[in-house]
């Protein structure tokens, strides 16, 4: 019997999952990828001898990630990663939801005339962690058979799914902006500022205030990040599927049902799943002449997506320090959030921002680099110290470190456009190192051995993600895709039959977890029309 042909093209976490289901099913699979390595964001890299991490800092199980390994039948090791957050000289460690009294204590000692308004806005973060833990307490049932033990069943599975109809009306209540449901608790800009600066522009309320759960779901594998990706392609390739790099798909022929590269090689299939930048997806698929109500869903879907923005990208640092990861340990942990000052970016700070971009063409130099320097002064750093959860991530006696920070990714545009890439780069670099140095990390400019960054225009050249998307689409405009989890299954449809979509851009919000849980529809889609056969 013929086996029917399953072309994947994005080796990312959301392709390398459909991948790994379809080729132990025994499809004829062939991943295509435009990359020399597999993973998209999500890789690790070596720089004389120190070891740093790309995308995801790292991963959130969501009650995915590792039940998905499991039911693959892939063994791994990992690490525990503790979260820190800390304001100006002042932190604490996420040990568990007790520690919200700690952080608390953190903003009443930062903002004591705001007392009151702290208690309150606690308790929410209290109440939306709560229903956020529901959702992890039991593994995905896509990947666990609760039917089999029938005491767990009745009891502890189905009480369960009540709890979580329960948690799901509730984030129901709380989808409006984080920003909009804050302004109604304080008018303290400030404080509004350290809760929501470190997530993406209105990110809805439930998520924001409800992460604090998630900060205790965080682990890390053995080797770095890209052991994800490696355990997933080497699962593909052991069951006989083939995964093609340094392959830069441009044309897809939906009618002769086949795939382009830009050497002029054709690829056949039965079945498509694009797992890679959506917008390029529309913008290279000729439709050709079919069926017009496939043309006209097409063309339709085609507007929302091209039109749609993505999130905010990221500028990371990675910096190499002459100091011994014990130094870190007990002042930042593994994994941290910090901002140099309880001021915030403010409001004057984000409509200065706008400004930016309108004006740009008008600014001089100086100006724009002004701008970039008070953007670091006020803003939130993710910092995260490989070295800290595996030793054998950093030479001994040193420390590698990632500090990164949401930027946007039409500012870094024009900047490279004016030639001031490289400028650009220096300056951030010696700023956020001089923002640790005379902060939480006292002094560690005169020990950095060296320091390199990249920005969202490299994001983009390197991962093909428009505007250096890293988590998809933006909250700040109406989603292209499907963004409620009751459609999560749909969200792997594309107006074409015989093509699905997943990955980040398939479903919003969206990380590592449910980019993968989109790659298992889509390979359950797949199987499921070949049983109607």
């Amino acid at each position: 019997m013929k086996k029917e042909k399953v072309v994947i093209v994005g080796a990312g976490m959301a392709g390398l999952t459909a991948g790994a289901y379809l080729s132990r099913e025994d499809y004829d699979v062939l991943m295509l990828d435009m990359n020399s390595r597999t993973g998209g964001l999500v890789s690790t890299f070596e720089r004389d001898g120190f070891y740093f991490d790309t995308g995801p800092r790292a991963f959130v199980n969501s009650g995915m990630v590792k039940p998905i390994l499991r039911d693959l039948e892939i063994e791994w090791e990992e690490i525990d990663n503790t979260i820190s957050i800390a304001v100006e000289d002042k932190s604490f460690e996420i040990k568990s939801l007790r520690s919200l009294a700690d952080y608390e204590r953190l903003l009443t000692e930062l903002y004591p005339s705001d007392k009151e308004d702290i208690k309150k806005i606690m308790k929410i973060v209290e109440k939306l962690s709560k229903h956020t833990e529901v959702l992890y307490e039991f593994d995905n049932p896509y990947f666990v058979d609760y039917t089999s033990n029938k005491k767990v069943l009745f009891k502890e599975f189905l009480p369960w799914l009540l709890k979580l109809a329960k948690s799901l009306r509730a984030f129901n209540k709380y989808g409006m902006p984080m920003e909009e449901f804050l302004e109604k608790l304080t008018d303290n800009q400030s404080l509004i500022d350290i809760l929501t600066q470190l997530f993406f522009a209105k990110t809805p309320t439930y998520f924001a205030l409800g992460y604090f759960q998630v900060y205790l779901d965080y682990f890390y594998f053995k080797n770095g990040t890209s052991t994800l990706p490696k355990l997933l392609e080497k699962k593909i390739i052991d069951d006989g599927g083939k995964i093609k790099l340094n392959t830069k798909v441009e044309n897809i022929l939906v009618k002769d049902k086949i795939v382009i590269d830009s050497e002029g090689n054709k690829y056949e299939y039965d079945h498509l799943i694009w797992s890679a930048d959506l917008k390029t997806f529309y913008k290279q698929t000729n439709i050709g002449d079919i069926d017009s109500k496939v043309i006209s869903k097409f063309n339709t879907q085609k507007e929302k997506v091209l039109s749609a923005k993505a999130a905010e990208s990221v500028y990371v640092m990675f910096l190499a320090v002459d100091r011994p990861t014990s130094y870190f340990a007990e002042i930042s942990g593994e994994h941290m959030f910090y901002t140099p000052s309880k001021k915030g970016l403010g409001k004057i700070s984000k409509s200065s921002m706008k400004n930016l971009i309108s004006n740009y063409d008008d600014l001089t130099k100086q100006e724009v680099f002004e701008w970039v320097e008070e953007y670091c002064d006020l803003n939130t750093f993710e910092v995260s110290i490989p070295g800290l959860r595996d030793p054998d991530l950093a030479p001994e006696g040193k420390t590698g470190i990632m500090i990164s920070c949401l930027f946007d990714y039409e500012i870094s545009r024009k900047i490279d456009e004016s030639g001031w890439s490289d400028d650009f780069k220096e300056i951030m670099e010696k700023k956020i190192i001089s923002l640790f140095s005379n902060g939480i990390f006292e002094g560690i400019a005169k020990d950095v051995i060296f320091s390199f960054s990249t920005t969202p225009t490299a994001i983009n050249r390197l991962t093909g993600n428009s505007e250096g998307g890293i988590v998809g689409w933006s909250f700040e405009g109406e989603s292209p895709v499907h963004n409620k989890l009751k459609d999560l299954a749909k969200a792997v449809l594309t107006p074409i039959p015989n093509i699905y979509q997943a990955s980040q851009w398939a479903y919003a919000p969206a990380g590592v977890p449910i980019a993968m849980l989109t790659g298992w529809h889509a390979s359950q889609k797949i199987k499921k029309k070949l049983k109607k056969k």
